[in-house]
C-alpha cells in the first residue's frame, strides 16, 4: 500500500471520529456545524473513492466483487444511510430517526476503516515503535471512548448528555485520576453514567494496556515476548522474567486493597442509608475511586457532610495512601511480611531502596502537611469544628492534596498561604509506580540527594549506601524542568484566557487550579465549572501531561536515531 493511500486512510478515520463528535454535540456555533455538513460530504466521496480504487485496481473485476462483497454491501448502506439523514422527511419522529442514522453511519464508518488492519499495519507500526506511544495512545483511546459515552443520552439524568467538552473534560479527568469536574457528579449522572465514570477510574488507575495484557495473561496464560517488553517498560521493571508475575501481583492487590475498602466503607454507610444496594453502590465507587486517587465523589460537597465520621474519613485516607505508595512498594512490604513469617532470610526479608524513599517521603508529606493546614486553617476555615474534627480534617486534607480530589472542609475560602504551600504539594505529589500523578517523591528524592552531593562535592549521587545512576539523576531533571515550565505556561495562559472572558481570578485560585491539574489532585477552589472553554481544554492537556508522565509524553516524540560521527567541540559557556 501507497504512502499516500495510508494517509487517506488515516485522514478518514480522523474525519469519522469528529464527525461523530459534531453530530452528538449541541450548542456549537455555526462554523462547527458547517464544518460538520464539509465532513459529511468528505466521508461520502472518501467511501465511493475507496470501493472505487479497489475496484480499479483488481485486473478481474467479477474477483474484486466476489472477495469485497461485504465491503461493496457496507458501501451501498452507507450511501442509504447518508441520503436518508441528508434529504430524508423533516418531520419530528423522522428528524429523531436521522439523528440514530447518523450514529449509526458514523461508527459503521470508524469500525470499517479500523477493520482493514492489514492496510493500517504500516502506521500502526509507525506509532508503536516505542512503548511510551504506545502508553500514550492507549490514555488517548480510553479518553475518547469516554468522552463519546458520557455524551449518550443514558449517561445523564436530563437524557440529553454531556456536551463534547464537557464529556472531554470529566472523561480526561477520570482516566487521569484527577477529580476536577465541570458538572456535579452526583446530581448530574444516571446510574450508568456513574458506571461509566467508575470504570475509567479503574482503568485510568491501572492502565489499558495493563488490563489487556492481565485478559490475554488470564485467557491464554501466556504472555508473548513483545507484550512482556511493553510491561516491561510499563511496570519500570528490567526482568522481562518478571513482568508476567509482576501484573498479576498489580491486579491481585488492587482488587484485595479496594475489596477491603469496599467492605468497610459498606459498614460505614450502612449507617446512613441501612443495608442496602446503595449502600453497596456508593461503598464500591467511592472505593475505587479513592484507591485510583481520583477524588469523585456521590456527594456535591465531596465528603464535607463526613468530617465528622472518623471511620469513614480514614477509610478512605488510607485507600489514598496505599494507591499512592506504589504497586512496588506494597509488593515489597508484603514479601517482607511473609518472609518474617516464614522465617526467610532473603531479598524478600529487606525493604528495597525504592520503598525506603516512598514510604519516608509520604509520612513526612503527611505529617507536615497535617501539622500546616492545621496551624494555617485552625482559626479560618475549620474554626467552628472541635479540635477533634479540626486534626482530622487537617489529616483527610493533607493526605488528599497530593494525590485526590476529595476534600471534607471547604475549600473556596482558604488563606492565600495555604494554597501556595499545597500548590506545591499537589506538584510532588505521591510514589512512583503508583495510581497518582505529580512529579514524584522519588523523583524529588534524588533531585535532593543531586543537590547534596554538589554541595558536599561529591562527584557521585548516594542514597544511604546506594549509587543513584546518571541518567536517574539527569530523567529527574528533565521531569522538574518540564513540570516547573507546564506550572508557568498554564498559570501565564489561564489568566489570559480568564481575562478574555471578562473574569479576573485572583492569582492563588489559577495556580492552585493548574497544580490541580498537574498534579492530578482534583481539588479545587470552585471555579473549575466556570472556566472558559480555553480554559478547561487546557486543564484537560496537564491532566494528561500529569497522569502520562512528562517522561513517556518526551520519550514518545519522533527521534533521529542516527548517529553522527562527527565530532563537535566542546562548548565553554558560563553556568549561574
Amino acid at each position: 500500500m501507497g504512502r499516500k493511500y495510508k494517509l487517506f486512510i488515516s485522514l478518514t478515520v480522523l474525519l469519522s471520529v469528529i464527525s461523530l463528535f459534531i453530530e452528538q454535540t449541541e450548542n456549537l456555533p455555526q462554523i462547527f456545524r458547517i464544518c460538520g455538513k464539509v465532513i459529511d460530504y468528505l466521508l461520502m466521496a472518501s467511501v465511493w473513492f475507496d470501493t472505487a480504487w479497489g475496484i480499479a485496481a483488481e485486473k478481474y473485476k467479477r474477483r474484486y466483487f466476489r472477495d469485497n462483497w461485504a465491503s461493496f454491501l457496507f458501501t451501498l448502506i452507507f450511501s442509504g444511510l447518508f441520503l436518508f439523514t441528508k434529504i430524508g422527511l423533516r418531520s419530528a419522529s423522522a428528524s429523531e430517526i436521522a439523528v440514530g442514522a447518523t450514529m449509526v453511519r458514523n461508527v459503521f464508518m470508524v469500525l470499517r476503516v479500523y477493520s482493514r488492519a492489514k492496510k493500517l499495519s504500516g502506521i500502526i507500526e509507525n506509532f508503536t515503535t516505542k512503548p511510551a506511544q504506545t502508553v500514550m495512545l492507549s490514555f488517548v483511546g480510553v479518553i475518547f471512548a469516554g468522552t463519546l459515552l458520557l455524551m449518550m443520552d443514558f449517561a445523564t439524568l436530563d437524557g440529553r448528555g454531556l456536551t463534547f467538552l464537557q464529556a472531554l473534560f470529566e472523561a480526561t479527568s477520570c482516566v487521569c485520576v484527577t477529580g476536577l469536574v465541570v458538572v456535579d457528579t452526583a446530581t448530574h449522572f444516571t446510574f450508568w453514567g456513574h458506571l461509566i465514570l467508575i470504570v475509567l477510574i479503574q482503568i485510568g488507575g491501572l492502565g489499558i494496556m495493563l488490563l489487556t495484557f492481565f485478559t490475554i495473561y488470564a485467557i491464554r496464560r501466556r504472555v508473548s515476548l513483545s507484550d512482556k517488553l511493553m510491561l516491561s517498560y510499563m511496570l519500570s521493571e528490567d526482568d522481562t522474567a518478571n513482568v508476567s508475575r509482576a501484573m498479576v501481583s498489580i491486579i491481585k492487590i488492587t482488587f484485595c486493597i479496594e475489596g477491603t475498602g469496599a467492605v468497610l466503607l459498606f459498614a460505614a454507610f450502612a449507617r446512613y442509608f441501612g443495608f442496602s444496594l446503595k449502600s453497596l453502590w456508593y461503598a464500591i465507587f467511592h472505593s475505587i475511586s479513592a484507591f485510583c486517587n481520583a477524588g469523585f465523589a456521590l456527594y456535591s460537597d465531596s465528603l464535607e457532610a463526613f468530617r465528622g465520621d472518623s471511620f469513614l474519613t480514614l477509610t478512605i485516607a488510607f485507600l489514598i495512601i496505599f494507591g499512592g505508595i506504589g504497586f512496588a512498594v506494597i509488593s515489597n512490604v508484603l514479601g517482607l511480611l511473609t518472609a518474617k513469617r516464614a522465617e526467610i532470610t532473603s531479598s524478600r526479608a529487606k525493604l528495597t531502596l525504592n520503598s525506603k524513599v516512598a514510604l519516608a517521603g509520604t509520612a513526612l508529606l503527611l505529617i507536615f502537611g497535617t501539622l500546616l493546614f492545621y496551624i494555617l486553617e485552625f482559626d479560618n476555615t475549620m474554626k467552628d469544628y472541635s479540635v477533634g474534627s479540626q486534626y482530622l480534617a487537617a489529616f483527610f486534607q493533607s493526605v488528599t492534596f497530593r494525590t485526590a480530589g476529595f476534600n471534607s472542609v471547604p475549600l473556596g475560602n482558604l488563606r492565600p498561604l495555604t494554597y501556595f504551600i499545597f500548590s506545591i504539594f499537589m506538584v510532588i505529589g505521591a510514589a512512583s509506580g503508583s495510581t497518582a500523578g505529580g512529579l514524584k517523591i522519588n523523583t524529588v528524592a534524588v533531585l535532593l540527594t543531586a543537590v547534596r552531593s554538589y554541595l558536599k562535592g561529591e562527584k557521585t549521587h548516594r542514597i544511604g549506601n546506594a549509587e543513584i545512576a546518571p541518567d536517574k539523576v539527569f530523567q529527574a531533571s528533565i521531569l522538574f524542568i518540564a513540570d516547573i515550565a507546564c506550572v508557568a505556561t498554564g498559570v501565564i495562559l489561564l489568566l489570559l484566557f480568564e481575562r478574555f472572558g471578562s473574569r479576573d481570578l485572583s492569582l492563588e485560585f489559577i495556580l492552585f487550579e493548574v497544580c490541580s491539574a498537574l498534579g492530578t489532585a482534583g481539588v479545587t477552589a470552585g471555579i473549575t465549572p466556570d472556566l472558559t472553554a480555553l480554559s478547561k481544554l487546557l486543564l484537560i492537556a496537564l491532566m494528561f501531561w500529569g497522569r502520562v508522565g512528562g517522561l513517556t509524553i518526551l520519550s514518545s516524540a519522533p527521534t533521529d536515531n542516527s548517529e553522527e560521527k562527527i565530532r563537535r567541540p566542546i562548548a565553554d559557556i558560563s553556568i549561574g
